[in-house]
């Protein structure tokens, strides 16, 4: 009697395990069921095979453009910094590139403000001696502050506590006075760049035939191959 009671408890355990298993191998069999249904669609549909594709060579081009847009960005920079140093070596060696003498007064012009606002810089009666002090009447204490000498030498402090006021207040008057030499002499040095800039872009539009700036010629002219495969490159690309 037990035996058959212990028979049906394993009959009916397994096919509870049976009824619980069964949804989950459903599952599966549903889920790989749908995959062979979209894989057939997509076989079949070239259009949404088409999408799909664009969407992928879309995101691959524009990551390519943004590549190439940066790389542009770089040489125009280089080519500016060029231009820059141009200038600066067209001037220095007094040439003069077509149509810039305007330019080259104004540096000149610029140069003489600079020049002399350095030379106020450079003489700049700044005292830079350290003007604290102990006084002598704070070395001194009871009896002594009631004799003469040390009332002497207590003036003696307050007229130096006074003088250094004096000085400290000049000093930063100076100091002051400084700071607005040298934020001119900063805005005469950007003005100045600004104009060897355009006359850097001058002499390579109207190019000197001068054998020391031959160099940088070069190295301009691979900055300009170099930015016109960069914009071909780029104008080959659909826009997205």
């Amino acid at each position: 009697m037990a035996g058959n009671e212990m028979v049906s408890l394993d009959q009916i355990y397994g096919a509870a395990t049976f009824q619980e298993g069964l949804p989950f191998w459903l599952f599966w069999f549903l889920v790989g069921l749908i995959a062979l249904l979209v894989l057939f669609i997509f076989l079949r549909d070239k259009d949404l095979r088409r999408k799909i594709d664009f969407f992928f060579l879309s995101a691959k081009k524009r990551s390519l453009q943004l590549h190439l847009r940066r790389q542009l960005g770089r040489e125009k920079k280089k080519k500016e910094r060029l231009w820059l140093e141009l200038g600066r070596m067209v001037y220095e060696y007094g040439l003069t590139p077509q149509g810039a003498e305007t330019v080259v007064k104004t540096i000149d012009s610029l140069e003489r403000k600079k020049k002399e606002l350095l030379s106020r810089l450079n003489n700049f009666p700044l005292n830079s001696e350290d003007l604290s002090f102990t006084p002598a009447s704070d070395r001194l204490a009871g009896p002594e502050l009631n004799n003469p000498e040390a009332r002497s030498t207590r003036r003696s402090d307050e007229a130096r506590i006074l003088l250094a006021k004096e000085k400290a207040k000049a000093r930063r008057a100076w100091k002051k006075k400084q700071s607005k030499l040298e934020a001119k002499v900063n805005d005469l040095e950007r003005q100045i760049n600004s104009h060897l800039f355009t006359l850097g872009r001058m002499a390579d539009t109207f190019r000197l035939k001068d054998e020391i700036l031959v160099p940088l010629y070069e190295k301009i002219d691979a900055v300009n191959l170099k930015l016109s495969h960069l914009e071909q490159s780029l104008d080959s690309l659909h826009p997205f």
